[in-house]
């Protein structure tokens, strides 16, 4: 039978017991907490309740951390429901905490791995209830089981999701909780709201991916073009190029000695995908280029390789669920086939990808407008203008020197807009929902 937690907003009252109890009883290491609080209407916003969110892994019915994670480290226990990740498989790749809406597994610098809640399946097998529930002094978390139908409540920060969340809420009472509020000290009456909050995934952390995903579009690129072209790329230059590329992207990885596995888990994971397409690709690209088949079928079976990687690649980030990111002018597919065109000299196109890339572009600015969010004005005419050097025809002089000078300008307004798609990842995580919830209700009370 599948095991759940209860939570009881109204009792609870933030002295985070619970997540000291959970730090203890697993041994967690400063900075890692599998357990957490979140405050709703820290500031006390006139009109708006104040209260405290106690939050850990969910062990969801349908668990987006297992679905797709490339090493296959996940399981789910088929008699507590309990989800619980495999030290002795786990790649610290961290697309778990990407996929989790509520940002359940966490990193640990020093071993290198995921972990989190683990529902204290020691515990259970005790007969006993998890740590956090033991020792909660309000009895505000409780812990049962969970019906395969039941779904979890709303209440604020609670980020509702089709994965089914093995948690049930007692729905906040009408006033405030009594423990939040002193009744000797009025509540404030400051209406300032929380800043947006930061994302866990950023160009600071996958600054690494960011530069393998360029270097495969260039590369697929330069495939492509050679198959419409009818020239074929250089291995010797190519599959280093590629390795290099390879190499680089396992940086970010806290296991890196086991970074064979991130192709165990084809039939869910789009890195897997990813990870098994790209050298498959520059295998077959190789052998293209070495054979000098310039435009045969192992240069379209290359290049039908390559487009499906760069593919991949975009639906990586899917799980996400960034707003707008499902068509993106930095994705990369879109990059490989405007450098295809570039490289080949195909105006069509190149121009026709370019324009595409144009209206995504601005139309994603506009929505920031709308959304009261920075455009970064200067930097968006940058990269538009050096987007339209793809326009360019070759200069009668030097056209070999004047083509090279587009294909770098181009790429450098490339990188701007792929720096940009990594800046932007933005996943659902309950801080974030808490802000956005608090600014609803805030606006509901205007």
């Amino acid at each position: 039978m599948q095991k759940g937690f209860t939570f009881d907003v109204n009792r609870c009252t933030g002295c985070e017991a619970c997540r000291i109890a959970c730090s203890i009883e697993n041994g967690l290491d400063p900075g890692i907490d599998w357990r957490r609080i979140h405050s709703f209407n820290p500031r006390h916003h006139p009109g708006v309740p104040s209260l405290h969110n106690s939050m850990a892994c969910n062990h969801c019915l349908e668990p987006a951390c297992m679905e797709h994670c490339p090493a296959l480290a996940y399981s789910k226990d088929p008699v507590t429901g309990a989800v619980t990740i495999d030290e002795g498989k786990c790649i610290g790749c961290k697309y778990c905490s990407w996929a989790c809406p509520y940002d359940a597994p966490q990193f640990n610098t020093q071993s290198g791995l995921m972990e989190k809640c683990t529902f204290c399946s020691h515990r259970l097998a005790d007969g006993g209830e998890p740590a956090c529930v033991a020792l909660c002094p309000t009895a505000a978390l409780g812990f049962g089981d969970h019906g395969p139908t039941e779904a979890a409540s709303r209440i604020p920060g609670f980020t509702p999701t089709e994965i089914g969340p093995a948690i049930r809420f007692t729905a906040l009472r009408p006033g405030p909780p009594p423990a939040l509020y002193s009744p000797t000290v009025p509540a404030p009456t400051t209406t300032r709201l929380p800043e947006r909050t930061t994302s866990r995934i950023g160009l600071r952390t996958e600054w690494t991916l960011l530069c393998f995903t360029f270097a495969a579009a260039l590369l697929v690129a330069w495939v492509t073009a050679g198959a419409l072209a009818g020239f074929a790329p250089r291995p010797e230059i190519l599959l280093p190029a590629g390795l290099a590329a390879m190499g680089l992207s396992t940086l970010h990885l806290g296991k890196k000695s086991r970074a064979w596995r991130a192709m165990l888990n084809l039939r869910r994971s789009w890195l897997s995908r990813e990870v098994v397409l790209f050298p498959a690709f520059l295998a077959l690209a190789g052998a293209a280029g070495l054979s000098n088949g310039a435009a045969g079928s192992l240069a379209w079976a290359a290049t039908a390789t390559g487009l499906a990687a760069l593919f991949a690649m975009d639906r990586v980030y899917a799980v996400t669920r960034t707003p707008g990111l499902a068509v993106h002018s930095a994705q990369v597919l879109l990059t490989g086939l405007l450098f295809a065109g570039l490289i080949a000299s195909n105006a069509s196109l190149a121009v026709t990808v370019s324009m595409i890339k144009i209206v995504l572009y601005v139309g994603r600015k506009a929505r920031f407008v709308r959304e009261g969010r920075s455009r970064k004005p200067l930097r968006s005419l940058l990269r538009v203008a050096l987007l339209l050097a793809a326009w360019s025809t070759p200069s009668a002089t030097d056209p070999a020197a004047y083509h090279a000078l587009v294909l770098l300008a181009v790429a450098a307004g490339e990188l701007i807009d792929r720096s940009e798609y990594y800046l932007e990842l933005d996943p659902p995580a309950p801080d974030k929902q808490l802000a956005e919830d608090l600014a609803e209700a805030a606006v509901g009370e205007a």
